[in-house]
């Protein structure tokens, strides 16, 4: 895949491009993610259409800046991009954050979308399709604390990018979540500090301004105004107040449908064994993908 810079006012992104003449995908990480955890899914789909990766702002090797971490903005990073590289439209793929991007593309930007598949965006924090059981007044001084944690959360540096790995091997071996794929992604993202040491590449920064807007997105006001086919990723055990409030949001929606999927570990599962979901987004897309 060709290794592009894409600027986009003042910050560039980096974004690979199969640059094939097929419909495109643009594949959309999650927060603290980088495109490199993604090499587990694109045997799935790379011979039949054009395979675009995005590091969103403050993510991988794209520019860190100090704001514009709100989706809208962070869409209309993707549309700069879409731009830049002429494609008219694409079908987006997103997870977590991703899915939270390729929601607010989809409905500000309807002709731009052919379809969109959600790994993330499919309740509100709080509100009427939220999860928040407790006071507004509650949930705001939740926010609060919340964000001021990640704001006072020390900045932990490793002296070598080696020592960075063992760090990052034995958090996720926890959840027994460590293979090749995760180890990848950590080594792509871990960002070189100016002293040689080496840190996560999402920062605390930028997580506290991404996490501000978060806490407050309203789902459910995006959903109605999105006109392409949805696919919704579900973990097939969802039940109560999560299986309702997806069910909600897909009734918002013109024309919606929920993959339920065994055993989903949202995020990770992109990297652990994405086998099952990325048969399903395959029939799915089959339904309206022009053969080229």
């Amino acid at each position: 895949m060709k290794e592009l810079r894409v600027k986009i006012g003042q910050i560039e992104l980096q974004v690979r491009d199969s640059e094939l003449k097929r419909e495109a995908i643009i594949f959309l990480h999650f927060s603290g993610a980088n495109l490199m955890m993604w090499q587990r899914v694109l045997p799935y789909f790379q011979d039949r259409y054009r395979l675009i990766l995005v590091d969103l702002r403050g993510h991988g090797k794209s520019d860190v800046p100090a704001n514009g971490y709100h989706m809208d903005v962070m869409a209309e990073d993707v549309i700069a991009v879409m731009d830049q590289l002429c494609i008219e439209k694409a079908h987006i793929l997103g997870s977590s954050l991703g899915a939270e991007v390729g929601l607010s593309l989809a409905a500000n930007h309807p002709t731009r979308v052919l379809s969109i598949i959600l790994d993330g965006a499919l309740s509100s924090v709080y509100g009427p399709y939220g999860l928040w059981e407790g006071t507004q007044e509650e949930f705001e001084q939740h926010v609060a604390d919340q964000l001021q944690k990640i704001r006072n959360t020390p900045l932990v540096t490793f002296p070598t990018l080696a020592a960075f790995m063992e760090n990052r091997q034995a958090m996720y071996e926890k959840y027994d979540w460590w293979n090749t794929f995760v180890a990848d992604m950590e080594r792509y993202g871990a960002r070189k500090l100016d002293d040689g040491s080496y840190t996560k590449g999402f920062s605390s920064n930028s997580n506290a301004a991404y996490m501000e807007n978060y806490f407050h997105y309203h789902f459910e006001e995006y959903y109605p105004k999105v006109k392409c086919p949805i696919l919704m990723l579900a973990n097939k055990e969802l039940e109560g107040r999560e299986k309702e409030v997806l069910l909600g949001l897909q009734s918002l929606a013109s024309q919606a449908e929920i993959a339920e999927i065994n055993g989903w570990e949202h995020p990770y599962m992109w990297m652990l064994d994405p086998e099952e979901a990325c048969l399903m987004i395959g029939s799915f897309l089959n339904q309206f993908t022009v053969t080229q």
